[in-house]
């Protein structure tokens, strides 16, 4: 009897088992890295529509405090808060022909259950309305 020309059920079991769990790791690995990479584009194009939002806020002439809110083309919706700044009290500046504002624009995406946002802070000088 010649044993030398194959392998037995026993060593084909063990080499089917070790290849099921090493793929299945690979799978894993994959699926977690192509989740990340979805992640990390949605925070992009957040950053990317809070700063052309900023920049839109910014060509008014005339903010006034307030909150402003919309949507974007597709799953992304703002937030615009803007209010005096806590941390200047009231000066002759806040009376003339301009004012300071803070301004909190925060950009969300997704449902409930996986609700991501961007949050962007700034300061915007803006003209005076009584």
């Amino acid at each position: 009897m010649n044993r030398g020309r194959g392998f037995t059920l026993l060593e084909l079991l063990v080499a089917l088992t070790l290849f099921a769990v090493v793929g299945g790791s690979l799978l894993q690995l994959f699926h977690s890295g192509l989740r990340t990479a979805r992640l990390a584009g949605d925070q992009a194009h957040a950053v990317l529509l809070a700063r052309s939002k900023l920049t839109e806020l910014q060509a008014y002439p005339a903010l006034q405090p307030g909150v402003l809110s919309g949507d974007f083309d597709g799953d992304y919706r703002w937030e615009a808060i803007l209010a005096p700044p806590s941390d200047v009290g009231a000066t002759e500046s806040s009376t003339g022909p301009l004012q300071l504002l803070d301004l909190e624009l925060t950009v969300s995406w997704g449902e409930d259950g996986d609700a991501r946002s961007f949050a962007l802070h700034s300061l915007l000088l803006t003209q005076w309305t009584p």
